[in-house]
């Protein structure tokens, strides 16, 4: 049943429609009524269509609704996260190889890509049955009938490393690093842009284009602020660490001090940086000894490469290799 309410304002007639679940309201100029009654406006509505179901009642924005959904595409059959990850039936009873699917830690994208003028949500997978294969999915979740729906998941490759995803113009545009012809999948250098659509109900490539060898160059002009100095190793709180990579230079703050040093490139993704010079300033713990850890680790970098939009330098050797990841700072 639907309750209607009018009045006036200064802009013309105000309806106001009450349901059992939903409210809304319309205004209307004054030029539409064609009958007036002193103290009494006549009106007749044929119809009155609620508006659309929009994407905050599905509440795409939500990362727990993300990480708790099905999802369709990577597997005959769709799978159902549970905080964000799936794990099937070993393949073989009792062994450790399974199916395997999981929702990445990258910034989903909000972009209305089926043109009904509400934002669809745009998020990566990652998929591993064991074995050193990991295949990135791209998957897009929209509002249907007030509910998150996977409507489309296409892949991406094995190993592959995704440097932004953004979406512009009705596509998802995704720029990753695949390996290229006779490169090991472990050190990809290729550049690839990719942009993908809803076509006929079809998650599907629209255009790609390869735009040539991964360098040093690619992280010029950006701040990148340090995240992590290990894999499992945060920055402590209050240190801010950064790096701006220049023709043959790096430099930045080391939590405590202003550093530069000289940077070689290599072979891509190789690289190697020299000892760093810095201002002489004392500083107390954690900056101090973060700072000596820093420059070692620094010092020790020898290959570079993305991590879901995130900058990372691989460092050590053996059993002891690690990683330092950066994010991209953006101007305020």
């Amino acid at each position: 049943m639907i309750t209607i309410r009018y009045g006036w304002t200064d802009r013309g007639g105000v309806i106001r429609f009450v349901g059992n679940t939903k409210e809304g309201c319309v205004t209307i100029s004054r030029s539409v009524f064609n009958v007036f009654v002193p103290g009494l406006v006549a009106l007749f509505i044929p119809t009155i269509v609620p508006p659309a179901v929009s994407d905050v009642s599905c509440r795409l924005n939500d990362p727990t609704v993300l990480r708790n959904n099905e999802y369709r595409g990577i597997y005959a059959n769709a799978v159902t996260l549970r905080d964000g990850v799936y794990e099937g039936e070993p393949f073989v009873p009792g062994g450790a190889s399974r199916p395997r699917v999981e929702l990445l830690n990258m910034p989903s994208v909000l972009h209305d890509l089926d043109g009904d003028g509400i934002d669809d949500v745009a998020v990566l997978l990652a998929e591993s049955s064991g074995g050193s294969g990991v295949f990135t999915f791209l998957a897009v979740v929209a509002c249907r009938d007030g509910r998150a729906v996977n409507v489309g998941t296409t892949g991406l490759g094995n190993r592959v490393m995704i440097r932004s995803m953004a979406g512009r113009d009705g596509a998802i545009v995704v720029e990753i690093v695949a390996a290229g012809p006779g490169e090991p999948l472990c050190c990809p250098t290729r550049k690839v842009r990719n942009a993908y659509r809803l076509r006929d109900g079809k998650l599907l490539l629209a255009s790609s284009e390869v735009q040539g060898t991964l360098s040093l160059a690619d992280l010029k002009g950006v701040t990148w602020r340090l995240s992590h100095l290990r894999r499992n190793e945060p920055v402590p709180e209050g240190v801010k660490v950064t790096a701006v990579f220049g023709d043959g230079s790096v430099s930045g703050s080391s939590g405590c001090n202003r550093y530069s040093a000289a940077v070689v490139e290599n072979d891509p993704p190789g690289f190697s940086i020299g000892p760093a010079a810095s201002t002489k300033m004392a500083c107390p713990d954690p900056a101090g000894g973060f700072e000596v850890r820093y420059f070692s680790a620094l010092q020790a970098a020898n290959r570079f490469g993305f991590l879901l939009g995130n900058l990372v330098l691989h460092y050590g050797k053996g059993d002891a290799r690690e990683i330092m990841i950066f994010e991209r700072e953006f101007p305020r």
